[in-house]
């Protein structure tokens, strides 16, 4: 009986020296320890599940333990008190303000059956629930526990019944306002987040083409709470760790380095929780990445299809180098710098050799090569400066050092080849043509396209334009002229014409039912001629 009794006193003495409170208060600086008392205690159920009903991050609550929204963890922090969300559980951040909702539930007799002193992001300066900030308005930090220095039963606060303070009074003053205090300070409130289904806010293009041999990326970032897990699946089969060349990034994103042909086809990034679900789909299309050299190779840069390095030689200015390029590609030069930029700097830097292209860099700008400071890329060329600006997204190469003989020439033993750029397209068809042609003095910019002057409109500029419009009645012949039908006058013809009882003659013109008379008559209907011209007419006579 006595071994039985002993045995059982010491399994009790065991079960007490391993009860959750008593292993956390002696390893709670031991994040190691607190992960294998958290397997001890609970054998059946998943770590990551316990620890986020908990609420604490080290899988120990140090009370509101009827609350299941809230939750008193043990712990330090440095700085301000919005940095204590580490020692809430995933889900979980240091309450606010803006919990005010859940902190209501906490009344008086609830903060003081916690020990010690909890505190969390609010001031309550004033008896009322704000932000804890640097001002001496609002840096009394708000806290709950029997141990908090400052209590006042009854007062309007955060929570319910009273008001309790962390810290007070004239911390800021010091720069220590909402800060952790050793020994006045044990822990922080925790208050889980708000659950939210998963939705993708960064989505993958619907179609997107890359060439052979290429790395790609497709973008795929979702929120939700509790955060969501993003899965790939390539034509409705998972994506797994099968094919080193694909991997799935920490931040959603699908990474696929040296682009196949067998790479084409659906992408479908989904992205999950315990409250929902969303997707969003990509086609990808890998083609053939054509060479751009003469001599059908495809040189460095690899990681980008526009722009090629083409090994050779040529005489003269680096323009004659275009014999070193393929069909459809030319030398780069200062035109192309928005395509030279998309080159990495890692490229840029690591290309073997020296390869040139028709620009110079004068004044941090990027101009064309006339007789000096030819630009280059590679490490064998003469000089590089990363602080100064160029053609390049990043630094400044040059073909010649600065103690060389500088020129926009092929130099033996210094320059390796040329950098070949793919010609861009050009819209519209081979040649400007617009027929029939643009009316107006108008220009053709391109296949049947017109840019018309001002006054003019329509795909031939035929059209003037007449503002206000002429109506029904009349029709614009020139910019603001209109030509009003029978029996419509007015700027716009949209006043009727009142008849002359008598037809004008002699030029005469009517306006309003009467004669507007030319400079030689007059008369209702400019029958009469002026007196001089019937004098005239008489003296014409005579003779």
């Amino acid at each position: 009986m006595r071994s039985v009794r002993a045995s059982s006193q010491s399994l009790n003495e065991a079960r007490q020296r391993l009860h959750p409170r008593r292993v956390a208060a002696v390893f709670r600086d031991t994040w190691v320890l607190r992960l294998l008392m958290l397997l001890f205690v609970y054998p059946n159920s998943t770590l990551g599940s316990e620890i986020t009903s908990i609420g604490c991050a080290d899988g120990s609550r140090e009370g509101l333990h009827g609350f299941s929204a809230v939750a008193a963890c043990y712990g330090r922090w440095d700085g301000h008190v919005s940095n204590a969300s580490a020692l809430c559980a995933p889900g979980w951040r240091v309450c606010t303000h803006l919990d005010m909702e859940l902190l209501r539930n906490i009344t008086w007799s609830h903060a003081h059956a916690v020990k010690g002193c909890m505190a969390f992001n609010a001031a309550q300066d004033g008896d009322r629930c704000r932000e804890c900030q640097e001002d001496l308005e609002q840096d009394d930090m708000a806290g709950v526990g029997q141990g908090c220095a400052h209590q006042y039963k009854d007062h309007t606060s955060c929570i319910s019944g009273g008001r309790i303070d962390a810290s007070c009074c004239v911390d800021s003053h010091f720069h220590k306002a909402c800060h952790f205090k050793p020994g006045l300070i044990s822990g922080v409130v925790c208050c889980r987040l708000p659950v939210k289904s998963p939705r993708i806010v960064v989505k993958p293009p619907r179609r997107f083409r890359v060439y052979h041999n290429l790395i790609f990326l497709l973008s795929c970032k979702a929120s939700g709470m509790p955060p969501p897990r993003v899965r790939w699946y390539k034509n409705g089969r998972r994506l797994g760790k099968g094919d080193s060349r694909i991997s799935v990034l920490f931040s959603g994103d699908l990474l696929i380095t040296l682009s196949r042909a067998s790479d084409s086809g659906l992408y479908t990034c989904e992205a999950t929780n315990e409250h929902g679900m969303d997707i969003a789909n990509s086609y990808v299309s890998v083609a053939e990445n054509k060479a751009g050299c003469a001599d059908g190779t495809r040189g460095g840069p690899l990681m980008h299809r526009s722009v090629q390095a083409c090994p050779g030689v040529w005489k003269g200015h680096v323009r004659n180098a275009k014999s070193l390029c393929a069909k459809g590609w030319k030398v780069c030069s200062h035109r192309d710098r928005k395509t030279i930029r998309d080159i990495s700097s890692v490229e840029l830097f690591q290309l073997s050799g020296c390869y040139a292209y028709n620009a110079a860099s004068r004044r941090n700008s990027c101009r064309r090569c006339k007789s000096s400071k030819m630009a280059g890329v590679g490490t064998a060329c003469g000089w590089v400066n990363y602080r100064h600006s160029s053609c390049l997204s990043y630094g400044r190469i040059d073909v010649f050092a600065p103690n060389m003989t500088s020129s926009c020439d092929y130099t033996e033993g210094l320059t390796t080849g040329v950098l070949c750029c793919k010609k861009a397209k050009r819209k519209g068809g081979e040649r400007r043509k617009c027929r029939p042609r643009c009316q107006h003095k108008g220009k053709c910019i391109g296949h049947n396209r017109c840019r018309c002057l001002h006054g003019y409109k329509g795909s031939r500029c035929q059209i003037a334009i007449c503002a206000p419009d002429c109506g029904v009645k009349g029709r614009c012949i020139k910019p603001n002229k209109c030509r009003c039908h029978p029996g419509y006058t007015g700027k716009t013809c949209r006043q009727k014409a009142r008849p002359c009882v008598s037809p004008c003659v002699n030029g005469g013109k009517c306006h309003h039912g009467i004669c507007r008379c030319p400079a030689k008559f007059w008369g209702k209907a400019c029958q009469y001629p002026l007196q001089h011209v019937l004098l005239a007419q008489m003296n014409r006579t005579e003779k």
